[in-house]
């Protein structure tokens, strides 16, 4: 009692107005207080119901929001797709690229891409957005000698790029390319403010942390990092936007360093954008969360070393492909399906091969290979005539401990070494960190490599087939060559009928299989968990996550 009559007595003393002033301030800086001890918990949450939050596991969180180098990082990926627009983009629904701030026609040889821009495109700055910023993008920057991305910068390799009028670019290829549309779609940076930034220094430039682009919404606030490791980042309606606008003010990303972590801060978001298998039951338990599955185009493979002296023997590759059991291999695992060609846009249940135990240890006999008589330093081991070992060095990257790539990792690992050593190989095994990985890589420094590779949106396998990718700066991790399967990759690429062009997909795949350059093992199957608060979110026909966003428009809050 005495308190409250010292309250009123400290009041009387004061001006009405300068009452309601210190009251006022005095509860704005207790409501921002409380929101930041509770609101990272999941305890506080107020004016959030025009936010819609999603989380991400990432190790390394959000680091550069260009996108020119998303590839690099899938957060990034996450809120590039929203504050970037491009040229084109993909629409899952139609499972094909469609016009996005530009109309597309293409000449007659299919060598020329003409884009004529909308009008009144808009920067989020609010500077007219031209195309001047297009060409900047793509010649200035993209095909710079020093610019850094080396695999896009391939993507454009012998392309010419001109400004033919004041709303309007040209792209000429030097031959056809039926996969070159998807080039379009990549995201225009804004020349007025990269102008003088060189193209060999623009990942570390200021612009990457508070990115001004022409998407459906724009970064306000810089990136918040916390001491767990969570980072944040909230992203507001752009109101300059030439599409349909969302109803969602507010799009909020949080990347957390594990699962687990986002597991116990799982009331702070209304979706998660990759639940792994290994979690499922943690959402399918729960009355909050709904789940649906979605497949990228996206495999883990086994590659071959062709340079390797014991598997340019076919045999040998032969024995290693025929003594794995796949189905017993994704039976460990509730998220994976089979993948027996690297060609994800062929029916993956037309080329399943058998495997058999018997026909891998005769491929070993005719490859000269038998056991040892009266070994017993390396019991069950095979040797050829000279008694040199069937061994072979098997590299594979080291993920962190706890984590659902060291786990799964793990599995395949002991899976194969073990089906591979019961028909004699001798299996040593290497597990390497990032940069000394990457390393062996680039010199090509192995025999067997287990690692994923990610097709995008064209499916093309130039990248990974061609014989010309074989050197260090390329993909073909088998150092894989074959005249016949350069001429039909590249056939391919020139190839616009679609029962021509599914023809030869088909003796491409017949001609890998034939070949064993590698043993393709499963893709993996994603799941997107939401609350429901938001309706309209759909993933079918993604080719990344970030597909979901194309009919953004639609979402509707329905709580």
């Amino acid at each position: 009692m005495r308190f409250f009559c010292f309250i009123i007595k400290v009041f009387r003393s004061y001006d009405y107005w300068d009452i309601l002033i210190s009251v006022g301030a005095f509860a704005l800086i207790l409501a921002m207080i409380l929101k930041m001890i509770l609101f990272p918990y999941g305890v506080f949450n107020f004016g959030e119901s025009n936010i819609y939050t999603e989380g991400i596991v990432s190790k390394t969180g959000f680091q550069n929001i260009n996108p020119l180098f998303v590839d690099y990082n899938e957060a990034d990926r996450e809120v590039s797709n929203l504050v970037f627009s491009g040229l084109m983009k993909y629409d899952p629904n139609k499972r094909a690229i469609v016009d996005d701030m530009g109309v597309l026609t293409i000449n007659e040889d299919k060598t020329e891409y003409s884009i004529q821009l909308r009008e009144g495109l808009k920067w989020h700055d609010g500077e007219p957005l031209t195309v001047e910023d297009v060409y900047y993008t793509f010649h200035d920057v993209i095909m710079d000698p020093t610019f850094p991305n080396q695999i896009l910068k391939a993507n454009f390799a012998g392309v010419e790029v001109e400004q033919t009028d004041e709303s309007t670019i040209l792209f000429k290829l030097e031959s056809p390319n039926i996969f070159f549309i998807t080039n379009l779609t990549i995201g225009i940076l804004p020349k007025h403010i990269l102008k003088n930034t060189s193209p060999a220094n623009i990942l570390q430039d200021n612009f990457n942390k508070m990115p001004i682009g022409s998407g459906p919404y724009m970064v306000t606030d810089a990136v918040e990092v916390f001491p767990t490791g969570r980072m944040q980042i909230t992203l507001t309606r752009n109101p300059y936007y030439y599409g349909e606008l969302s109803e969602i003010e507010f799009f909020r990303f949080i990347s957390y360093p594990s699962m687990e972590r986002l597991i116990l801060d799982i009331n702070s978001v209304n979706a998660v954008i990759k639940v792994p298998g290994k979690y499922l039951t943690d959402f399918e338990n729960s009355d909050r969360f709904m789940l649906m599955s979605y497949e990228l185009p996206q495999y883990t493979a086994v590659f071959m070393n062709m340079e390797s002296e014991i598997l340019q023997e076919k045999n040998v590759r032969l024995a290693l492909q025929k003594s794995v059991y796949k189905d017993d291999l994704i039976e460990q695992f509730n998220d994976k399906k089979p993948v027996d060609t690297p060609l994800m846009a062929l029916n993956q249940e037309d080329w399943i091969y058998k495997p058999d135990v018997e026909e891998a240890q005769g491929a070993l006999k005719d490859a000269g290979f038998s056991y040892g008589e009266d070994d017993t330093e390396h019991v069950g081991i095979r040797y050829d005539e000279d008694g040199k070992a069937l061994e072979l060095r098997f590299l594979v990257r080291l993920y962190d401990q706890g984590t659902t790539q060291f786990e799964e990792s793990m599995k395949v690992v002991k899976f194969l070494q073990e089906s591979w050593e019961n028909v004699g190989f001798d299996i040593n095994v290497e597990f390497l960190l990032d940069d000394e990985f990457e390393e062996q890589i680039m010199k090509r420094d192995y025999d067997l490599l287990l690692v994923g590779q990610s097709l995008g949106y064209n499916l093309d396998t130039y990248s990974y087939w061609h014989s010309s990718q074989a050197d260090p700066r390329g993909q073909n991790l088998s150092n894989y060559k074959s005249f016949r399967v350069d001429s039909l990759i590249e056939d391919i690429r020139a190839v616009f009928n679609k029962e021509k062009r599914e023809r030869e997909l088909n003796e491409l795949a017949e001609q890998i299989k034939e070949d064993i350059p590698a043993i393709f093992l499963y893709r993996p199957v994603y799941f997107y968990a939401t609350d429901g608060k938001v309706s309209g979110v759909s993933m079918d026909g993604v080719v990344f996550p970030s597909d979901r966003f194309t009919n953004l428009g639609l979402w509707r809050f329905e709580r």
